[in-house]
Order: structure tokens, then sequence, then C-alpha cells
């Protein structure tokens, strides 16, 4: 119980500071990300040039690859999760459009003798008003 109270006050915290200066948390956020990254980067570079006995160069070029495998990795979790939320999206739009289609068959079977006659009537009408 406690865990959620903490989770509601933070979510609370956020939105106020969100709606107060929600464009200082956005520059925050960014430019602790990228000091974040800047560190992963420099931190991986070192490892590399320890461990396998790179030079400078080739650890910096190692990094960027790594980089851009885990990106690609990423991209296609991101994509697959994408693909697979459209997917249901449109499952759900189906069932609901062939659930509506069969609420108006069945409407339209309980209510066919009154169209006919409402019909009927109406045809009748506009016919004497014509002559």
């Amino acid at each position: 119980m406690r865990a959620g109270k903490f989770y509601l006050f933070v979510t609370f915290v956020v939105l106020l500071v969100i709606a107060i200066e929600g464009e200082l948390v956005v520059e925050v956020l960014s430019h602790t990300f990228e000091l974040l990254l800047e560190a992963l980067e420099m931190l991986l570079d070192t490892v590399f040039e320890a461990m396998l006995g790179l030079t400078p160069r080739g650890a910096q070029v190692l990094t960027a690859w790594l980089a851009v495998g885990v990106l690609v990795w990423l991209g296609t979790m991101v994509a697959g999760k994408i693909a697979r939320e459209w997917n249901d999206r449109i499952r759900q739009i189906e069932d609901y459009w062939h659930e509506t289609v069969d609420q108006a068959k069945a409407w339209y079977l309980r209510h066919r003798l009154k169209l006919i006659l409402i019909g009927s009537v109406i045809g009748l009408l506009a016919l004497l008003l014509l002559f």
C-alpha cells in the first residue's frame, strides 16, 4: 500500500512540475539523458581499450558499431510492439463492426414489417399529392 501511495505522489509531483514549467523539465531530462549516454560511451571506450588492447580510434569505432547494433535491436523490438498493437486494434475494430452489423440486422428483422408499412404509406401519400 505504501508503494502505491509513493508512486501516486511521484506522479502528482511530475504532473505538477510539467504543468508549471514543462519546457524546463524536458530540457533537464534531455540534457541528463545526453550526459548519461556520453558517460556510457566513455566507459565503453575505456573498457575496450583496456580489455581488448584497442587503440582509442578502434575503441570508438567498436563503440559506435555496438550502439548501431543496440539501436537496430531496439528498433525491431519497438516495431514489433507497434505491429502487435496495430493488429490488436484492427481486430477490435473488426469485432466491433461485426457486432454492430449483427445488431443492425437483428433490428431490421424485428422491424421489417413496420418499415415496409411506413414506406408504403409514404409512397402512397407521395402519389396522392402528385395528382
